[in-house]
């Protein structure tokens, strides 16, 4: 009986270890959900840091990128201004086209200074950094008109830079005619660009424009319905035998203007031969400032005394080297903040409009080849 009593008793409390154990109270709750709030905010707070200096990061290496692209394409052709291949003396050139030349071959360069741009100037009303500009640009002395082609088409605020260059072609010649000079292979030059021949002694040459197409084993002298031409009823003069060579003469302006997305960026337009679209080379190129190193008075003639901006050079022929200064700025918003700087592009203060883009500058001093040999 004492046995049954005892089971009957266990049964009867079964919960009885547990009466020690009990809930959160409102304060702990209320200090849990407080860590963890705190503890949240710091990781959405590392997230937006991290993604904002990966933005950062990916537009300055962007901008980087722009540069050095818009770098390698003009510096290939400011080392080779005013080149002539093997001739010395633009004087040994026969011009068979007709017309004006915008530089003239014993120049290589000309340029043209936006006005207020200079060293020791401000450049600062943000829109006008925005829009292509209609003219207030100052050329050296005794040149001719601002380009047409170019006109209204380059953004207010920014220099232009024209370049005469040649690129000979990699092919033999294997005889010549009246009006065309035979080849080994395609010229690879397109109709109606301007050539340079050159006679097998390298002491002559003739600059005409070209009839034929770059899949054509030959260049022809243009007849008529091409602009600018060549001279009515005018052939070779010279003749070309295996030692002569045949190179693409090219005039480029360089200049930044208004590219296909809206955006800023470093344009090339052909002046040479028959109209052409520009070019769209690197976007988000906002501006860009020329300098021309000329030599000293008196003294050596392939060391450079002193930079000056285009209105400043009194003979193109005299100038030895150019420093080209760009401002670049992200194709997207980089920063948390909005705000303007202030940019020194080779002395010339240009302040930003008031946005969230990352913006570099790069300056690069490139040699004339021909003039510092």
């Amino acid at each position: 009986m004492s046995k049954r009593k005892a089971v009957m008793s266990t049964m009867k409390c079964p919960g009885a270890g547990l009466s020690g154990m009990r809930g959160l109270s409102l304060i702990e709750l209320m200090i849990a959900m407080l860590l963890g709030l705190i503890l949240t905010l710091g990781v959405v707070q590392v997230y937006l840091g991290s993604s904002q200096t990966y933005r950062l990061t990916d537009a300055i290496a962007h901008a980087q990128e722009n540069i050095r692209f818009a770098a390698t394409m003009i510096e290939r052709d400011v080392r080779g201004a005013g080149g002539l291949s093997c001739l010395q003396n633009a004087s040994d050139v026969e011009v068979k086209l007709q017309g004006d030349r915008v530089v003239e071959l014993a120049n290589g360069l000309l340029g043209w200074e936006f006005d207020g741009t200079g060293p020791g100037e401000d450049f600062g009303a943000s829109d006008e950094l925005e829009g292509a500009g209609s003219g207030n640009w100052l050329e050296g002395p005794g040149d001719g008109e601002f380009p047409p082609e170019i006109a209204g088409e380059v953004m207010s605020g920014t220099d232009v830079l024209i370049v005469n260059s040649l690129q000979t072609i990699p092919v033999d010649i294997t005889g010549s005619a009246t009006g065309s000079i035979s080849l080994d292979g395609a010229s690879d030059i397109p109709v109606g660009r301007i050539v340079l021949s050159i006679d097998d002694n390298c002491a002559s040459g003739e600059l005409f424009q070209n009839a034929n197409n770059e899949t054509a084993n030959s260049v022809a002298m243009a007849g008529s319905g091409f602009d600018p031409g060549n001279i009515p009823s005018s052939g070779f003069e010279l003749s070309y035998g295996a030692n002569a060579r045949v190179a693409a003469h090219n005039t480029f302006a360089y200049y930044v203007g208004i590219g296909a997305s809206g955006e800023p960026a470093l344009m090339r337009q052909r002046l040479d031969a028959e109209p052409s679209n520009p070019e769209e080379l690197v976007e988000g190129v906002e501006t860009m400032q020329v300098m021309y190193g000329i030599a000293p008075p008196s003294g050596s003639r392939n060391e450079v005394d002193q930079y000056v901006t285009a209105e400043n050079v009194a003979d193109w022929a005299e100038v030895l080297s150019v420093r080209l200064a760009f401002l670049v700025r992200s194709s997207e918003n980089a920063t948390g903040e909005t705000q303007t700087r202030d940019f020194n592009l080779a002395g010339t203060v240009i302040s930003s409009p008031e946005d969230r883009r990352a913006r570099l500058v790069s300056t690069m001093t490139v040699g004339i080849r021909n003039r510092l040999e």
